[in-house]
């Protein structure tokens, strides 16, 4: 149960982290973003913000403002990936060849159609990267917001270690290993294809 938990705040903190890293990266980006003067500083802005706050005070804050379970650390890992994310995915798209973009724009396209004909082409492989990246950071930092009260393994580990419980803090801590170590070496087989698509 606390193993699911776990893997499920992984998940959706990763996910919805991606999700928000699109137009954040995007609205970050210099060369890209709808407006320099006030969109580009107000994205870069948010981004530091989220990579300035580490994920296990993220987790005492919601944890503080929801009280304990599975939503604050979601809720954690969700700003805790998008800080990173965000920054990574601007630098890519800061960095792409802006002949195709440009040839997009003369054809009377709107923002949108730029991004998704001139821009994703080139930072498709390099987003999947970070993505997987972003999984498996969340993962491991799963395993820490729940010390805090935000529930899966850490919650589970504190509450024994708490009751000095040493043989199921000893099981629990081998059980985060053991995951940690199998989402690690299917997150390196999974970034080794994405490179080989280059």
């Amino acid at each position: 149960e606390y193993v699911i938990e776990t893997i499920q705040m992984a998940y959706l903190g990763s996910l919805f982290g991606l999700l928000i890293t699109l137009p954040l990266g995007w609205f970050g980006a210099y060369n890209l973003t709808p407006s320099r003067r006030f969109i580009f500083p107000i994205a870069r802005l948010i981004t530091m913000g989220f990579r300035a706050v580490h994920e296990m005070i993220w987790a005492i804050i919601f944890v503080t403002i929801l009280g304990f379970g599975m939503l604050p650390g979601v809720m954690a890992l969700t700003f805790f990936c998008t800080g990173f994310a965000s920054k990574l995915f601007a630098e890519e798209i800061e960095a792409i060849d802006m002949g195709p973009v440009e040839a997009i724009r003369s054809t009377g396209a709107n923002l949108f159609q730029v991004m998704i004909f001139g821009v994703f082409p080139q930072v498709r492989v390099a987003f999947t990267g970070i993505a997987i990246y972003t999984w498996d950071v969340a993962f491991r930092a799963a395993t820490v917001v729940g010390f805090f009260g935000a529930g899966g393994m850490g919650w589970y580990l504190k509450r024994n270690v708490l009751q000095i419980e040493t043989e199921r803090v000893a099981a629990i801590l081998l059980s985060i290993i053991i995951l940690v170590l199998i989402s690690e070496f299917f997150s390196a087989v999974t970034r080794d294809r994405v490179m080989k698509m280059k």
